[in-house]
């Protein structure tokens, strides 16, 4: 074979060898790209699922501070009270909105609303943001001195 040949020869299969690199290549870039897709998708469905599972909790708790303050309206009214007993009234109808709301809205259009809500009413959006984020903090600092009290008096810490 003549040296003009071999070269010729070589040159081919190095580009057959760039075309299956180039192939290979793009198949990995297509795979690399359906995993990423099928990877998004199961972190959304287990995202919706855990806020779904949250937003039912969020309801039934809204349910029972509906009826506590049912059965408080009913003690003003008992008391002869009728002022506090159309207050406590409108709080308990109010929740019950916000329950009912929760269980019949899925997530997008709860956020949407929320959306809403927050441009025509900023400044009660905001308030009420910082209010839930006080009385969140509240919540954690008390569950966590719970846990502090029960490990100062010897009972071993549960993981």
């Amino acid at each position: 074979m003549s040296d003009t040949q071999s070269r010729a020869s070589s040159e081919a299969s190095a580009g057959n060898s760039n075309d299956r690199h180039g192939i290979d290549r793009e198949e990995l870039k297509q795979e690399a790209s359906e995993t990423k897709d099928e990877l998004r998708d199961a972190a959304r469905q287990q995202a919706e699922s855990l806020l779904d599972r949250q937003k039912s909790a969020a309801a039934d708790q809204a349910e029972r501070v509906s009826t506590v303050l049912h059965k408080m309206a009913d003690e003003f009214d008992k008391q002869e009270q009728p002022y506090f007993s159309g207050c406590v009234n409108e709080l308990a109808k109010r929740s019950d909105a916000f329950s009912q709301t929760l269980r019949e809205r899925d997530l997008s259009s709860l956020m949407e609303q929320t959306r809403y809500y927050s441009r025509q009413h900023p400044a009660v959006f905001f308030g009420g943001a910082v209010a839930a984020g006080f009385m969140l903090s509240r919540f954690l600092r008390s569950s966590s001195q719970g846990d502090t009290s029960r490990y100062n008096q010897g009972d071993s810490p549960r993981y």
